[in-house]
C-alpha cells in the first residue's frame, strides 16, 4: 500500500469529524391548511357517536394543500330552548404556540365564543359581552405572565375626537371582559377601522389594514401600564390613497391580492402587483403583466422595517409545465391564500376551488388539491382568512410532580392515565350530567341566558367562580390619553 494514501485517509477522517460537528438543521414544523368554517356535527352523525364522553373537539387533519377542519360535537351548541335557527361556526383566531383555537358559534344573530383546547379536546364558553363589534377582528395571544392562559383582544378605535380609543379584552386568568385605554397619537396614524385581520407574533398582536399598514401592541402588559398602539406603513409604493379600503368592492380585491402571513418566524407581506382596482379598466391579465412580490418585516422599530425579498412574473409561472399539469388555467390570476410557514419562497393561491402552492424560485407548482368550502357558512365576517396555515403545536409535556394550576398543565397523557381512573372519571361525569338534566327538567322557568352560561361548565360557588354575569358591566380601566 502506498504511503501517499495516509494524508487522504487523515483528510477524510477530519472531514468526517467536521461533518459530525456540524449542527443538525432544525426540524421543520408540521402544519396544515385549516379551514375557518368549523364543522358542526349533528346528533345522528356517526362521528358524533364515536366521540368519547368529555371530548367536544376533533381535528380532521390532512397534509397540505388538502384542507383540514375543526370538528365540534353537537353538545357544544346544545340548547333545549333554542328556536332551531341557522347555526354557523367559524374560527376567529388560532394560537400558534400552544393548542387553542378561538371559535364563534352563531345562532341567528346571537354569537357565542368558545376557546377550544385541542390537546384536552374540550371547549370553554366565554360570558357574553355587549361591547363587541362584529365587523372588527378579534385576536388571541398567549399570556406570557400567566402560563397556560390567554388574552382575547379587539381594537375599538374612536370616530370622534371627544371619545378615547380603547381595546376590548378578555383574560382567561380573571375570566372577565374589560376595556383598556389606547394611545393612538402618532404621526401618519391611519384609521384602524379598516383592519381586516389579526395574528399574534413576537409577544404582540398585529392588526392588518392591507390598504396601507399594520397596527400592533401588547395587550398583555400589566393593567397599571398604558397601552400604546403603533402603526407601521406598508413598503414604499404599496400604500393606497384615500379611503379605498372602505369600498366593499375594492376591499374584496385587496383581500384577494394581498396578505400578511408568518413564515420562518417572520411576518411576510405578499402582494399581487399590476392589476387595476378600477372596475372601469378592463385589461386582460396577461397584458397587465402581473407579478407576485414579497417583503419581510425585519425591524418594526427601525427606519427601514421592510426588506424586499423577490418579485416573480405570473407569465413565468404559467409557462411552467407543472401549472397546466395541475389542471390550472394560465392567463388567469389566482387569489393569494397563504405562505408556507417553513419556506417563505412557497406561496399558496386559490383558483376557483383549487388550492395550490408555487415555489417562487423554481416557478413550479408544488401541490394542488380541491379545497371545497361551504362559503355560505361564513355568513359573518371572520378575523381569519377562509383558509390559513396552522402550525401544529407540540404534544403537551407530562412532568411528574408538576402541580401548577395552569390549564395546559392539567393535560395528562392517556397512556399514563390508569384505565380504572378513567372509568371513575367517566362515571362521575355521567352522574353529573344526569343530575344536571334532572335539575334542568325541574327548573322550567330558568332563563335562556342562565342556560347559556351554565351549559358548558358545572356550577361553581360565587366566591370562587371568577365568572361574569351577562348583565354585569364590564370592568373599565383608565381611557385617558
Amino acid at each position: 500500500m502506498s504511503t501517499s494514501s495516509a494524508p487522504d485517509v487523515a483528510e477524510s477522517s477530519r472531514a468526517g469529524q467536521q461533518a459530525e460537528q456540524q449542527p443538525e438543521p432544525e426540524p421543520q414544523s408540521k402544519w396544515v391548511a385549516l379551514v375557518s368554517a368549523a364543522v358542526l356535527l349533528g346528533n345522528e352523525d356517526e362521528r358524533a357517536q364515536q366521540i368519547p364522553v368529555g371530548s367536544d373537539v376533533l381535528l380532521d387533519l390532512n397534509d397540505p394543500p388538502l384542507p383540514s377542519y375543526l370538528v365540534l360535537h353537537p353538545r357544544v351548541v346544545a340548547d333545549p330552548r333554542r328556536n332551531d335557527g341557522p347555526l354557523s361556526a367559524y374560527i376567529l383566531a388560532v394560537d400558534r404556540s400552544a393548542a387553542c383555537i378561538l371559535v364563534q358559534v352563531v345562532e341567528g344573530n346571537r354569537p357565542d365564543f368558545f376557546l377550544c383546547n385541542t390537546h384536552r379536546r374540550t371547549v370553554t364558553i366565554f360570558p357574553s359581552v355587549r361591547n363587541l363589534r362584529p365587523h372588527l377582528s378579534i385576536g388571541l395571544i398567549a399570556d406570557p405572565r400567566h402560563r397556560g392562559h390567554y388574552m382575547v383582544a379587539q381594537l375599538h378605535p374612536t370616530t370622534s375626537d371627544d371619545q378615547p380609543n380603547g381595546i376590548l379584552c378578555y383574560s382567561t386568568v380573571i375570566r372577565r371582559w374589560f376595556i383598556r385605554g389606547l394611545d393612538l397619537r402618532q404621526a401618519h396614524m391611519r384609521n384602524p377601522f379598516s383592519e381586516t385581520g389579526v395574528l399574534a407574533h413576537d409577544g404582540r398582536l398585529w392588526w392588518f389594514a392591507l390598504a396601507y399598514g399594520v397596527f400592533f401592541c401588547d395587550p398583555c402588559r400589566p393593567l397599571y401600564e398604558h397601552l400604546k398602539l403603533r402603526f407601521l406603513p406598508l413598503p414604499d409604493d404599496c400604500e393606497m390613497e384615500g379611503d379605498v379600503a372602505f369600498d366593499p368592492r375594492i376591499k374584496t380585491l385587496i383581500d384577494q391580492r394581498r396578505c400578511v402571513r408568518l413564515s420562518e418566524g417572520k411576518l411576510r407581506f405578499v402582494m399581487i402587483r399590476g392589476l387595476s382596482y378600477d372596475e372601469l379598466v378592463d385589461v386582460p391579465a396577461a397584458a397587465a403583466n402581473p407579478t407576485v412580490r414579497m417583503w419581510t418585516l425585519d425591524d418594526p422599530e427601525g427606519p427601514d422595517p421592510w426588506t424586499f425579498e423577490y418579485e416573480v412574473a405570473f407569465a413565468e409561472i404559467w409557462e411552467n409545465k407543472t401549472y397546466t399539469d395541475a389542471g390550472l388555467l394560465p392567463d388567469e390570476v389566482p387569489h393569494v391564500a397563504l405562505v408556507d410557514p417553513n419556506n417563505h419562497f412557497v406561496v399558496y393561491f386559490f383558483q376557483g376551488s383549487k388550492l395550490f402552492g408555487v415555489d417562487m424560485r423554481e416557478k413550479n407548482v408544488v401541490g394542488c388539491k380541491e379545497c371545497l368550502i361551504d362559503r355560505d357558512q361564513l355568513r359573518f365576517q371572520s378575523s381569519r382568512p377562509i383558509v390559513d396555515a396552522w402550525e401544529l403545536p407540540p404534544p403537551p409535556p407530562t412532568l411528574p410532580g408538576d402541580d401548577s394550576s395552569s390549564p395546559d398543565d392539567e393535560v395528562c397523557s392517556t397512556e399514563s392515565f390508569p384505565e380504572e381512573k378513567k372509568s371513575q372519571v367517566t362515571e362521575s361525569v355521567n352522574s353529573w350530567l344526569t343530575q344536571a338534566r334532572l335539575e334542568w327538567t325541574r327548573d322550567t322557568d330558568a332563563s335562556e341566558e342562565n342556560w347559556r352560561a351554565w351549559k358548558m361548565a358545572p356550577p361553581t360557588s360565587e366566591e370562587n367562580s371568577g365568572g361574569q354575569a351577562d348583565d354585569e358591566p364590564e370592568m373599565q380601566f383608565s381611557l385617558s390619553l
